[in-house]
């Protein structure tokens, strides 16, 4: 058996785009997912009361489910209760979610 590397390296630009808008997602939801867990560390710390548990609740809900549960969650889920995302948003936002 060998292996066919030509195929894929005849879609190379496509390829390249792929990677480009990987590394755009994913820098924005880092910048995003940062600034919210430094708005919940805040939170957590010098809060108020009810902000305390509400961050602390999201925190342990995004902490004991898996990543593509989440992922799953918005671009799968949200449709069926009237909210449709875009692939690349709702990857955003599950991003920015768990970084968060």
């Amino acid at each position: 058996m060998a292996f066919d590397f030509l195929a894929i390296l005849e879609q190379w630009p496509l390829l390249a785009k792929g990677v480009l808008n990987t590394i755009l997602l994913t820098a924005i939801s880092a910048v995003v997912g940062g600034a919210v867990g430094v708005f919940c560390a805040w939170a957590r710390a010098q809060g108020p009361l009810a902000l305390r548990y509400v961050v602390g609740v999201y925190v342990e809900l995004i902490r004991n489910t898996p990543f593509i549960v989440q992922l799953f969650f918005l671009f799968f889920g949200l449709p069926m209760l009237g909210v449709k995302l875009s692939p690349e948003l709702a990857s955003v936002l599950a991003m920015v979610i768990n970084l968060g």
